[in-house]
């Protein structure tokens, strides 16, 4: 059996993350995302985005899954970005190289931050997911995540507006 260590990210991982990232979204977002869009990603500027966010001081956290060694997969999590008590954390984004889906890791990502949010005192934890991500809604359920009620139309990640809900769940 693989073995999976989390780690937490350093600048230095600037760039595997990257190529992370614009791999998940090319594979995940097929068809839930406009194709342009997703075919002018760029490992490049996604390098550049998270050797900013890895420079600087914040409340959020990016942690890393290896496997057998190799970094596969990442998850940035914090105090909520929505009005919501302070006892609420969240995850920000989630995201697992297409080639070791289902290996666990998006698993063992989601329980750091629900045990490093526990650790700091919330009690409940929450993440927004694309409305018509049937994969990723599936694989929160399976986690014991459920839709809270809150929807929006997210136009600020990618310049165009689609739908999203919120799952949470409760972890104290």
């Amino acid at each position: 059996m693989a073995q999976i260590a989390i780690r937490t990210a350093k600048p230095g991982d600037a760039r595997a993350i990257a190529e992370i990232h614009v791999s998940t979204w090319q594979t995940a977002y097929r068809g839930l995302m406009p194709d342009d869009f997703l075919a002018a990603l760029s490992v490049d500027e996604r390098t550049e985005m998270w050797s900013t966010v890895l420079g600087r001081p914040s409340p959020s956290q990016l942690a890393l899954a290896e496997i057998d060694g190799s970094l596969a997969a990442f998850c940035i999590y914090g105090p909520t970005r929505d009005d919501e008590p302070p006892e609420v954390a969240e995850i920000y984004a989630l995201n697992v190289h297409p080639a070791r889906w289902r290996e666990g890791l998006g698993r063992a990502l989601c329980e750091h931050a629900v045990a490093e949010a526990a650790a700091r005192g919330h009690t409940a934890i929450a993440l927004w997911v694309m409305t018509a991500n049937d994969r990723a809604r599936r694989f929160y359920e399976r986690l014991g995540y459920a839709a809270d009620g809150a929807a929006r139309a997210n136009s600020h990640l990618i310049g165009r507006a689609f739908d999203e809900v919120r799952y949470r769940k409760v972890i104290a």
